[in-house]
């Protein structure tokens, strides 16, 4: 009988451990892509930044340069991020 309750709770703590993060995530991640929309600044799973410019059924077109855009898929986005203020100011305004 011990060996059961051992088991079970070997099973119950991978449970909790293992598989409930990676459901969470999934879940976050899904909803991430459903909510995708242009003009919103997203990372990829290789660390590229872009803006989103277009949003099809399993790709989105990013723009990571001005005028330079390339197609991913849509399962590539990994994350949003705020856009960089100092990003989008122009060189002459930032100096002193």
């Amino acid at each position: 009988m011990t060996p059961l309750i051992l088991l079970a709770g070997m099973i119950a703590v991978f449970w909790v451990l293992i598989v409930l993060p990676q459901r969470r995530r999934r879940q976050r991640q899904s909803m991430l892509l459903g909510e995708l929309k242009e003009g919103d600044e997203v990372m990829t799973v290789g660390g590229l930044f872009g803006f989103v410019r277009e949003v099809g059924e399993g790709h989105v077109v990013l723009e990571i340069a001005p005028e330079t855009r390339v197609r991913f898929a849509k399962n590539a986005v990994t994350a949003r991020t705020e856009p960089d203020p100092e990003a989008t100011e122009s060189p002459e305004t930032s100096l002193p």
